[in-house]
């Protein structure tokens, strides 16, 4: 980990707005970014549930128009987020509102850049491949996960579903983004866990990760703390507005840090399962977490001993082995707590998959490189055969 007083890079979406509430403040927000319609970009889901309405209710009563696109997909490929960048060049908006879980909000930051910068979405995956800014975007979360509201990070599916890969860029953070925990309060449970747990594994990846630094760690622990105290209420009752709200601000700190330190082989293991079987990412996160965490435990027990304390890990575990391994034990309690699956099998991986994922891993450095754990191509298709249908 980078001592403090070494050289790093911070980055955030400009404006932040948290709080039970704050959806009132929308249309003072989008008409400081620009003057005319919005575009808002959603999925049908959404629109059903009445949670659109609510928002263009909100634009309307500040004289603003609206009009929605509601192709978001799952995953987005990246067709998915050019048939976006078509729908934005036809409406010309003068912002574009991402509303939703990630796959929203990311089709919404990309779209808006490939508008600006030409070509497909697929011409820009990468790190700082952007030459300019896009259209200016609003990002407002449903769900309490992703955190793409804070990230210059946005991720869609390749044509061949070999993988999702990135979009990364300072040009990809919104201008604003509006965190409203009562959005949350009506996710079913299962989608509560995997998007808690997305939240989680930003949180315990970027602690770790080789980018991390003291700034980047404070608020990692501070959501790992509130993740395993909140996500079972959450999940437990989705009524427990005290659960939703921490779990929203969780989700907050845990993208804070997620932007700044990255993620390790948990998400890029994640990526390329999620690709092939078109699962939740939170689900896919799940799945993987606790074999990458082992194995760090075992090849890199210094670090990983360091995430029992955020863990909350007794200071009576004494020992660098010991602790690193009490620290696995409590992620072991909070995925077995929340319910979901904790084997490929379950959800929909193929044995035979299993190399390809490991290749299509390898093949995103930007993940590797930042792992404080480096397996090889024989050794992590071992791994995922170990969680295959453990």
């Amino acid at each position: 980990m980078a001592n403090l007083l070494d050289r790093w890079t911070y980055r955030t979406t400009p404006t932040v707005v948290f709080g039970r509430g704050c959806l009132d403040e929308l249309p003072d927000h989008v008409r400081r970014i620009g003057d005319g319609r919005v575009l808002v970009v959603t999925d049908k889901g959404l629109v059903e549930a009445g949670v659109v309405q609510r928002v263009t209710d909100e634009l309307a009563r500040g004289s603003i128009h609206a009009e929605v696109w509601d192709e978001a997909e799952p995953e987005p490929p990246t067709v998915s987020v050019d048939a976006c960048a078509e729908a934005i060049r036809q409406v010309n908006p003068a912002v574009v509102l991402g509303l939703g879980g990630g796959s929203a909000m990311d089709t919404s930051q990309i779209a808006a850049c490939v508008v600006t910068n030409g070509g497909k979405a697929e011409d820009w995956i990468g790190v700082e491949v952007l030459r300019q800014p896009g259209i200016p975007t609003i990002s407002i979360p449903t769900t309490a996960g992703t955190a793409s509201e804070v990230t210059g990070n946005a991720v869609m599916v390749l044509p061949d579903r070999s993988n999702k890969m990135t979009v990364v860029s300072p040009y990809i953070y919104p201008r604003t983004a509006l965190i409203d925990p009562a959005l949350t309060d009506s996710v079913p449970s299962h989608i509560t866990a995997a998007t808690g747990m997305d939240t989680f594994c930003h949180a315990a990846e970027s602690f770790i990760t080789r980018r991390a630094t003291q700034h980047t760690r404070q608020p990692a622990a501070d959501a790992l703390r509130r993740t395993l105290e909140f996500l079972p209420r959450a999940v437990a009752d989705g009524s427990d507005r005290e659960a939703r709200d921490q779990m929203s601000y969780a989700c907050l700190q845990a993208g804070y840090s997620l932007a700044n330190a990255g993620v390790i082989l948990v998400h890029g293991l994640a990526h390329a399962i999620g690709a092939r079987a078109r699962i939740p990412h939170g689900v896919a996160n799940t799945v993987c977490l606790l074999p990458v965490m082992r194995l760090a435990a075992e090849r890199n027990p210094t670090l990983m001993a360091e995430l029992a304390g955020p863990l909350g890990v007794s200071a009576d575990v004494t020992g660098v082995p010991q602790r690193a391994q009490a620290a696995v034990t409590v992620m072991e309690r909070l995925v077995d707590q929340v319910g979901l699956p904790a084997t490929l099998r379950e959800v929909g991986v193929e044995r035979a998959w299993l190399p390809d994922v490991a290749a299509a891993t390898l093949s995103n450095t930007r993940v590797v490189h930042n792992s404080p754990v480096q397996p090889g191509l024989d050794e992590l298709t071992d791994l995922l055969d170990g969680v295959f249908a453990d």
